[in-house]
């Protein structure tokens, strides 16, 4: 009788230790916050050459106010459209890095493509190249990054020209690939953090 009275309270002890713990381990883990990315850079330099031409795209979602025009120099201040020409050159090459921001805070601007650099494994840039450019193509560049796989991360490219040409591109930054290589968006899958649109010009 008197053992019963010990056994019991241990054996209730026990199973709550027991409950709380399994209780603990199904408990999820708390989710990734993303990066909010608000604004995309694309700096175009002529091979041979020392000048940059800088393109900002708005990312779509993310809008912005006029933040007037006291700093002239500040290339986050303007903001081009979501469509916009990139006029190049026939037959040349060009070095063009992605840069990618949260500028949604003026007075702190978050450059996050190290970020993006850094998490290389979980992350792909992909330029769609519509059939009407003929002759015109995106290569990964000499430093650009390179995940564990040694697959190229594309965020920064050699584009080469050929003759008179002109179309559209869709640049995209995909989350969590489940293919690094491929000709479409699709063939990708993951998910698609960000896609900007502009049309090449070569003349």
């Amino acid at each position: 009788m008197l053992n019963n009275i010990f056994i019991k309270p241990i054996i209730a002890l026990f199973t709550f230790i027991l409950i709380f713990a399994c209780s603990k381990d199904e408990d999820p883990e708390p989710a990734h916050e993303e990066e909010v990315i608000s604004l995309v850079t694309l700096e175009v330099t002529k091979v041979g050459s020392s000048e940059t031409i800088k393109y900002n795209f708005e990312v779509e979602g993310h809008d912005h106010d006029d933040h007037g025009e006291e700093d002239d120099d500040d290339d986050h201040d303007d903001h081009e459209g979501e469509h916009m020409e990139i006029e190049l050159e026939a037959n040349s090459s060009y070095n063009v890095s992605m840069l990618i921001y949260n500028d949604t805070d003026p007075n702190n601007i978050e450059n996050i493509t190290l970020e993006i650099i850094e998490e290389v494994d979980e992350h792909q840039v992909f330029y769609a190249i519509t059939d009407e450019l003929s002759g015109f193509s995106i290569a990964s560049a000499s430093d650009d990054t390179l995940d564990s796989n040694g697959k190229p991360l594309y965020i920064k490219t050699t584009w080469t020209t050929t003759g008179e040409t002109s179309g559209d591109v869709v640049a995209y930054l995909i989350h969590e690939p489940t293919s690094k290589t491929g000709s479409t968006r699709t063939d990708f899958g993951g998910a698609t953090d960000f896609e900007i649109e502009f049309e090449v010009h070569v003349e």
